[in-house]
């Protein structure tokens, strides 16, 4: 078995070893945070690969690499096909043969376990036996902010959407999957094994099985409003964001339109999920341990990132059809927040307070936090000058 990261945990229950596999392209604001959460959770290795980026992905992805943080390697595909053989070249990937288990996430989706202490070992032990688990989205808005705030992606957009008709309604899901039991990982669901097993145990994000939820294609519903994980999707981030998001497309579906329809579809801000934010001071500090591996570089390279995605917004900003879309979504009614500010929000389930123990496995502390770079609004109302509803 190939060695562990650094820094990974060794289950202690025999829960096994997990790999994470990505495929990214210009995600250099976001890197640094999104491997050091999952890192956090659980994942032994971390396997990304990266095609055409010019923000400074490639050089934040080396850095890494060279500190054996994560598994880099590059991507050559046409233009539509690098998820798909982004997978297929996963599974020669050392790391990947090692783990007994296996999840594809995006750069934009964060899994969250509300099992135990939080990690992977602590969702199995939670779940019933399973050779793939169905675990559904959760949609997060631009939580009013319409300009990139440079602190925590997490700690930042909290504003989701309700989930309190999700036993009926279908959404979206990542698999997590018995690496043995599948081909290779697919976008939603993993690729059967050619002579593989029919008899394979299927749950959803709840434990439930098959017969419990429903199932159309890569969507499934959650009776138990995912009891024990959720995937946090933030697909629009904020609204400049999301303005350079439509200027690129789609790095995995040339045909896909990100345009006006597209942002209210999926800005979704009717309920608040505050669990990943709480894991802020966590989650700094072991940001913290792996700038402190590279010596300082892994900061400096992720602010060159964001500097740069910034100017790339003012240069689009610039164009006529930039400003009027932006207009569209800002003053768009997915946008607006409700009204009660401070009380609990329409549609709040009740999963949205971290109830772990207490004495949840620490992460060291750094002695200084991370400076956030502007930080976030800490009024949740609209205000002028905060990055809500305001360009400025």
């Amino acid at each position: 078995m190939a060695e562990l990261r650094e820094g990974a945990s060794v289950p202690a229950d025999g829960a096994g070893t997990f790999a994470l596999v990505a495929t990214v392209k210009d995600e250099g604001p976001y890197l640094w945070e999104w491997v050091a959460y999952h890192r956090m959770i659980g994942f032994h290795d971390i396997i990304i690969f990266q095609n055409d980026s010019t923000d400074g992905t490639h050089e934040i992805l080396a850095e890494l690499a060279r500190h054996n943080l994560v598994t880099y390697k590059y991507n050559r595909a046409p233009r539509g096909c690098h998820q798909v053989r982004a997978y297929t070249r996963a599974t020669r990937q050392p790391g990947y043969l090692a783990a007994d288990w296996v999840m594809a996430l995006d750069l934009d989706e964060f899994l969250v376990i509300h099992a135990g202490d939080g990690t992977l070992p602590a969702l199995l032990k939670a779940m019933p036996a399973f050779d793939c688990a169905y675990i559904n989205w959760r949609k997060f808005g631009n939580s009013g902010f319409v300009t990139p705030q440079g602190g925590l992606l997490t700690e930042t957009f909290t504003r989701c959407e309700t989930g309190a008709d999700m036993a009926k309604r279908v959404e979206a899901f990542k698999a997590l999957f018995r690496r043995a039991a599948y081909a290779r990982p697919g976008v939603h669901v993993p690729r059967a094994l050619e002579t593989g097993p029919d008899d394979l145990r299927i749950v959803n994000g709840s434990g439930l099985s098959p017969d419990a939820f429903i199932t159309r294609n890569f969507q499934c519903s959650d009776p138990g409003l995912q009891r024990f994980a959720q995937v946090n999707h933030y697909i629009v981030r904020d609204a400049s964001s999301f303005i350079l998001k439509s200027a690129k497309g789609s790095a995995h579906q040339a045909n896909r339109k990100i345009d006006h329809r597209y942002w209210r579809g999926r800005n979704r801000n009717g309920s608040e999920d505050l669990r990943l934010a709480a894991l802020a001071p966590r989650l700094k500090a072991a940001m913290q341990q792996m700038d402190q591996l590279t010596g300082g570089k892994l900061a400096a390279l992720t602010q060159q990132a964001r500097a740069h995605h910034l100017q790339e917004i003012e240069t689009v900003m610039a164009e006529d059809w930039a400003r009027q879309l932006y207009q569209r979504c800002v003053t768009d009614p997915s946008a607006q927040l409700p009204e009660q500010a401070g009380a609990t929000p329409t549609g709040t389930i009740i999963y949205i307070r971290d109830k772990r123990p207490a004495g949840a496995p620490p992460v060291p502390q750094a002695g200084n936090e991370l400076p956030t770079e502007g930080g976030r609004s800490k009024a949740r109302a609209a205000s002028a000058g905060s990055g809500r509803n305001s360009l400025a």
